[in-house]
């Protein structure tokens, strides 16, 4: 997990994705775990923060990005298919797309 480069188009951090598709970078500060998808044209997605298993989208990436946490849920999108971003022993990231409706989802054990 990197200190610094939250953010970042392209930080100096390594890349935690299970999709070669996606990238994603971890960050650790102050007991609190940070989580950013890029695409690999460097924008940013998404940015997810993680605290002893209370999760939370911060205001970064894509303003539109619909996320599903395990405190809020939201629905899938009908026939969307599933990608695991990134999978830890807490949770996985799982991308759900259909079209031009995606919903990112952070879905805990």
């Amino acid at each position: 997990m990197a200190a610094r480069g939250l953010g970042q188009s392209a930080p100096l951090a390594e890349n935690l994705s299970a999709d070669p598709g996606w990238l994603v970078y971890g960050f650790e500060r102050d007991g609190m775990d940070y989580f950013q998808v890029n695409d690999l044209a460097g924008r940013v997605h998404v940015v997810i923060g993680n605290a002893a298993g209370t999760f939370w989208v911060l205001p970064a990436g894509d303003p539109t990005a619909k996320v599903s946490l395990p405190e809020q849920r939201l629905p899938v999108p009908a026939k969307a298919t599933r990608t695991v971003v990134y999978r830890a022993s807490a949770f996985t990231l799982v991308r759900y797309a259909t079209g031009t409706d995606v919903l990112w989802a952070v879905e805990a054990p």
